[in-house]
């Protein structure tokens, strides 16, 4: 019971499951030997539609010849109902028995244990891939490689004697009978063949064609073959036999000849259908067989001679133009005594040709010899149109066998009038591009071919990449078209500047104009009036003046003033906008000689030199200027000094902190301290920034090379009591500073 429970839930998972599975497969996915297995599910599952996917195999070519003691490689696909080829279906390959012909090799890819295998030489099975890949035949031709796609698999058959193999391929997973096989035919024969090549031969020849009978296995000739040809199409023809249909055997050499000959000298082509048989043997009993089919064919072909002549539709009086001949001969036969003839019209005068012609008065002629077959020849010939008015110029070529043609071309000769305009600004400032327009115009009846255009700059006046001429070449102007220019240019200095330009066009037509530009030029000039030094804390005023001194109006100005670092804005003129460390004014448009004066109020808190920059810039102008001020400190040095511990007994310790503050704006340098203990107070110890040195009652520390503004410095003396009394500590504090000496006292009781 629950064997047939399991299996049905296999079939179930076969039935409903993903359509490139394999539903018949359970031994997935073992590998290790081959394992032979059934092409159906076990009863229940075999009577119905297992893989509903499965819809058809195919095979191409149901019938086909092929030599004896070769091999042929069949390839069968499985699909669904749509088309699309399925992946692990099994396929049987199976030869019909009283056939000749046996299974070589079959599709043994993949790794499973149920991959494909050759049960014997006349039954095999295989598995459509999973993956697209390549059979080779193991020779460097890759020519004969074969991919075998997705849903594919392949048999390899062959016979080593003539006779006929059949095949049925079969597909186990299709359930509609009419779709799950295939039957094939292979006919095997140790016969070969060639067929005569195409010809092309003149009119009015004969030609042989060759039809070569051999085996296959050694290339020996056969003889006794029927070679049939039977003319199709094309001219009047027939073979020596005055048939349009005949049959030949071969020979000993294994050659099947016949002559094919025109009843008329025709152009044209006559295609030849060719069968080869193997006649009946009828003491062997062996029928005839019809071995191959072919076909060659004949062509027939005349001298021809073609004439073109081309020429430009239009041109203008004094202009020279072409006309182009082309002499061709479009058959294979060569043409001979070719000559070429050309009569100008009034109205158009000859000029040169190559090759020379031979010329008299509007007469023109060239002898150009034989014309091989597909060859041409060509003839240019150099004229100008002296008139307005249409002309026709035609050329007459001519050959042996009354060949003859002739072409014609029409030219208008016309005349066309050009007329040139410039224009550009009147003023421009040097920094701004100057544009220019070219205007040329042809207010002719006629086109004006190869108008070119010429473009001088004066010196001082450059394009923007550099250059000093300009060219544009206008090609052909039609009657009132008009084409232009535009280019921008640079100047390098002020001035007037007076730009001309020309065109010329074929037919000599010349012309020129010219516009004038005045360039002028802002000039910003910046002066700051500061004081050379402040003190610390102080005001300090600066003036700032702009002044335009160019000859053009200074647009736009605006000046920049550029407080220095640890500067503080005190007060300016003209209500500035204040930014980051900026003060600007928006001065507008100073005329030429016109300035503008602001006054400016900083304060430092900090010593230093003060660099203060002010910028000026307008449209074409830009300017700066700055002043320094050097801005000086006070120092003011406190000195205090404190006892810790007053008052103290004898032989206690008392300890003295001398604070040293500099109170002021400025460092002090080079801070000297003695202290002189009194006859109560004997030294024990000292600390302090420098390094202290005691010399009996007196103890003087190293100078301190510097005391920032703000700073503070602290020493500390230790000294023990040795007598009763009031005693007093003296400091002193000198300094590069100081005018007078700093001194201060403590008072300790002793008890």
């Amino acid at each position: 019971m629950h064997a047939v429970t399991a299996a049905f839930a296999g079939l179930a998972i076969l039935v409903y499951g993903c359509e490139q599975h394999m539903p018949h497969a359970f031994t997935w996915p073992s590998t290790g030997n081959i394992q032979h297995t059934h092409p159906k599910p076990p009863e229940g599952g075999y009577y119905k539609n297992w893989d509903p996917y499965a819809a058809k195999v195919i095979v191409e070519e149901i019938e086909l010849t092929n030599f004896a003691q070769t091999q042929h490689l069949l390839v069968a696909t499985v699909v669904d109902a749509e088309g699309k080829p399925l992946k692990n279906r099994r396929v049987e390959w199976m030869l019909s028995r009283g056939g000749v012909g046996e299974i070589v090799e079959v599709d043994e890819s993949g790794w499973r244990a149920s991959r494909g295998y050759k049960v014997n030489n006349e039954y095999a099975v295989s598995h459509t891939g999973n993956f697209e890949h390549t059979l080779t035949m193991g020779t460097e031709d890759t020519s004969d490689d074969v991919v075998i796609g997705k849903g594919q698999t392949w048999c390899v058959i062959t016979s080593p004697v003539e006779g006929d193999t059949n095949i049925t391929v079969y597909v186990p997973a299709i359930y509609d009978w009419n779709n799950h096989k295939v039957f094939l035919t292979r006919h095997w024969y140790d016969v070969a063949w060639t067929f005569p090549e195409p010809a092309t031969n003149p009119v009015g020849t004969s030609h042989d064609f060759t039809t070569m009978v051999m085996k296959h296995s050694d290339g020996s000739p056969l003889a006794d073959y029927d070679v049939t040809y039977e003319i199709v199409d094309g001219p009047d023809a027939a073979f020596a036999d005055g048939k349009k249909v005949t049959t030949v055997k071969t020979d000993a050499a294994g050659a099947a000849t016949v002559t094919l000959t025109q009843a008329a000298a025709v152009a044209g082509t006559n295609n030849i259908k060719i069968n080869v048989a193997r006649p009946a043997n009828e003491q062997c009993c062996k029928p005839g067989v019809q071995i191959a089919t072919g076909s060659t064919s004949k062509t027939w072909v005349a001298p021809e001679i073609a004439i073109t002549k081309d020429a430009p539709a239009q041109s203008a009086v004094g202009v020279n133009f072409d006309y182009a001949i082309l002499v061709t001969n479009p058959s294979s036969v060569t043409a001979t005594n070719v000559t070429v003839s050309d009569v100008l019209p009034k109205g158009i005068s000859y000029v040169s040709s190559v090759p020379q012609a031979k010329v008299d008065g509007q007469n023109l002629s060239w002898s150009l010899g034989d014309l091989g077959g597909g060859q041409s020849s060509s003839i240019s010939v150099k004229v100008k149109g002296d008139e307005v008015g249409v002309f026709e110029n035609c050329a007459d070529v001519a050959a042996d066998s009354n060949l003859k043609a002739r072409d014609c071309a029409s030219t208008r000769i016309v005349n066309a009038q050009l007329v040139i305009e410039k224009t550009c600004p009147a003023e421009a400032l040097i920094c701004e591009t100057i544009p220019f327009k070219i205007v040329v115009r042809n207010t002719g009846d006629g086109p004006a071919t190869n108008v070119r255009i010429m473009d001088e700059l004066p010196e001082g006046l450059t394009t923007l990449d550099g250059k000093q001429r300009m060219t544009f070449d206008a090609g052909t102007l039609e009657p009132g078209q008009a084409k232009q220019a535009t280019y921008e240019a640079k100047a390098s200095k002020p001035g007037e500047f007076v730009n001309n330009a020309s065109f010329t066009a074929d037919g000599g037509l010349t012309g020129k104009t010219s516009c004038k530009t005045v360039v002028r030029q802002p000039a910003l000039e910046v002066t700051k009036e500061a004081p050379e030094m402040r003190y610390v804390g102080r005001p300090i005023s600066y003036k700032i003046t702009v002044k335009n001194t160019g000859d053009a109006p200074a647009r736009d100005t605006v000046l920049v003033d550029r407080m220095p670092a640890g500067a503080e804005f005190v007060s300016a003129t003209d209500s500035p906008q204040q930014g980051q460390g900026t003060l600007t004014w928006r001065v507008g448009t100073l005329a030429p000689g016109e300035s503008k004066t602001v006054e400016v109020s900083l304060r430092s808190n900090v010593a230093g030199t003060l660099k203060n920059v002010a910028t000026a810039t307008a449209v074409c102008a830009d300017a700066n200027a700055s002043g320094s001020t050097d801005v000086k400190g006070v120092p003011a040095i406190l000195l205090e000094v404190v006892d810790v511990d007053d008052p103290i007994e004898v032989g206690a310790t008392e300890r003295y902190i001398i604070t040293v503050t500099n109170q002021g704006s400025a460092p002090d340098t080079n801070i000297r301290i003695v202290v002189e203990l009194p006859s109560q107070l004997e030294y024990i110890s000292s600390e302090g920034p420098t390094q202290a040195t005691a010399d009996g009652k007196t103890v003087t520390f190293a100078p301190l090379p510097s005391l920032a503004p703000k700073a503070v410095a602290t020493f500390r003396v230790n000294a023990k009591g040795v007598e009763v009394g009031d005693s007093r500590i003296k400091i002193t504090m000198n300094s590069d500073e100081l005018t007078s000496p700093v001194q201060e006292t403590e008072s300790t009781n002793i008890y």
